[in-house]
């Protein structure tokens, strides 16, 4: 849920870029078919634009967002403590004031959520009270008390007064929501503006498109024929009644002043639509601020010492090493078969739990775990190779796994990992694994890399840090 909030918030900032500069660059011009396209592109590249992955070195552009989405979707790495057999402790991550956003965030979704359908029961009760006709093709819901036309999917709203007294007007006005499907314009904007509700821009940009539907229908009415002057003043006479459907363009919707005006405005000059190439800038621009930032092999150590070299490995590549994975997390199953007193090691990487080791003594079986259905399911593997120190970039902290006082003197082969790429829910981090260089480690990653390349030395341990830290304190 963190993914999809902040995604929300990505998607807000592309949408508040893309009106100011509809409004700058073509909210005045007559193009009124062409802005409403404009609109909607705007809303559907807010959509897209925001999932595009575009993986660069970290600018002081995308630097912003990458340190926001950190904070909301971003598990800081915790110390695994010294565990005892049978005990099965699971780390989870700093709590963070996430649950709060969630909790208003979907409180207000849900409020805008029931208004639309609120509106929808109105406007669908009105057309069962209406009485049904059809008028040169046209299929309409006459209704007996006053109400302000409006058009809702394929019928026309009107009352008797208004059918009898300004038919031609109200149904020319109207026919032409109805023949340029209006209604579903006005469903996309809605459906959006309950995922962002919270950014004014999304309210504004619904306003501009509903304004649009009517410039595109009092210009399609005049081109019939009909007397500019009496139907500026059928507008002004009609002007009480309050828009009160969210899902249907009411007659007078929007504001009468500036229809008139753009009614009497000269037509723009063709060459203005091609203010709307600057657009493209603009969406290059935004791919380029919600770019995420690059792993590469030579990236920092997570000692914050020297650059490292890091042997990056691919999603199915980790399978050569025994690892599974899903869309639940990562998992690691060893039993290897020269320890007398543990046969296995389980290591757990899920969207909650940063990392959770169980070693089991012969004849145990792992109580409630994350993973546990598919750590149950996996074959445990004999490889005399298995994780000893699991590290991660964005903290920068060292996770012990086993004791490491045997393996300081020796190099390790680093093994890195993009969480993003195994899909897992909520974990775009990076994470390191420290391999023991075996023999049987150097076979099975000889047709990937020569691992000799990548050996380290063995990264001091966090706990021991950690234990002399206090005590120097």
């Amino acid at each position: 849920m963190e993914t999809f909030i902040f995604y929300t918030l990505k998607s807000s900032l592309c949408l508040s870029a893309g009106y100011l500069f509809y409004y700058l660059l073509l909210r005045r011009e007559t193009f009124h078919r062409f802005n409403r396209f404009v609109i909607l592109g705007i809303i559907f590249i807010s959509l897209i634009v925001p999932v595009i992955k575009l993986q660069v070195n970290s600018t002081a552009i995308s630097y912003p967002v990458q340190k926001l989405e950190s904070t909301l979707v971003g598990e800081a790495p915790v110390i695994v403590p010294e565990q005892k057999p049978g005990q099965f402790p699971l780390q989870q991550p700093e709590s963070k004031p996430v649950n709060l956003l969630l909790l208003i965030y979907f409180a207000g979704a849900t409020i805008q959520m029931m208004l639309i359908f609120y509106s929808l029961a109105r406007i669908l009760l009105l057309l069962r009270r209406s009485k049904k006709l059809t008028f040169r093709g046209i299929r309409l819901a006459l209704i007996s008390t006053e109400v302000v036309p409006f058009c809702f999917g394929r019928r026309i709203v009107i009352s008797e007064k208004d059918f009898n007294e300004n038919t031609n007007e109200v149904i020319l006005h109207e026919e032409t929501h109805l023949k340029q499907g209006h209604t579903l314009d006005l469903l996309i904007s809605e459906i959006y503006l309950v995922m962002t509700w919270y950014n004014p821009f999304s309210w504004l940009i619904r306003h501009e498109l509903k304004q649009n539907h009517e410039f595109e229908a009092d210009r399609n009415v005049l081109r019939q024929g009909i007397d500019e002057s009496d139907y500026q003043l059928l507008l002004v006479r009609t002007v009480a009644g309050e828009p009160r459907y969210h899902l249907a363009n009411q007659f007078n919707q929007s504001n009468i002043k500036t229809r008139i005006t753009m009614m009497n405005k000269r037509k723009s000059n063709p060459r203005a639509i091609l203010k709307a190439l600057l657009f493209l800038p603009l969406i290059a621009l935004m791919i380029q601020v919600f770019a995420q930032k690059a792993s590469s092999p030579a990236s920092i150590s997570p000692t914050g010492a020297t650059p490292a070299k890091y042997l990056v490995l691919k999603p199915e590549q980790l399978k050569i090493l025994g690892f599974e994975y899903n869309s639940e997390g990562l998992f690691y199953k060893n039993e290897r078969p020269n320890q007398i007193e543990y046969k296995g090691l389980d290591l757990i990487f899920t969207k909650k739990v940063y990392s959770c080791s169980v070693r089991l003594r012969k004849g145990e079986k792992p109580g409630h775990i994350p993973g546990e259905k598919i750590i149950n399911k996996m074959a445990a593997t004999t490889y005399d190779f298995f994780p000893l120190v699991v590290s991660n970039f964005r903290g920068q902290q060292t996770i012990v796994t086993v004791p490491m006082q045997k393996y300081e003197k020796e190099k390790l082969l680093p093994v890195q990992v993009n969480m993003a790429e195994l899909q897992i829910s909520g974990r775009t981090d990076t994470l390191l694994f420290w391999f023991q260089p075996t023999e049987s480690l150097k076979q099975a990653l000889l047709p990937i890399a020569k691992i000799d390349d990548y050996l380290q030395p063995c990264p001091p341990d966090a706990r021991e840090a950690k234990e002399k830290a206090k005590i120097q304190k």
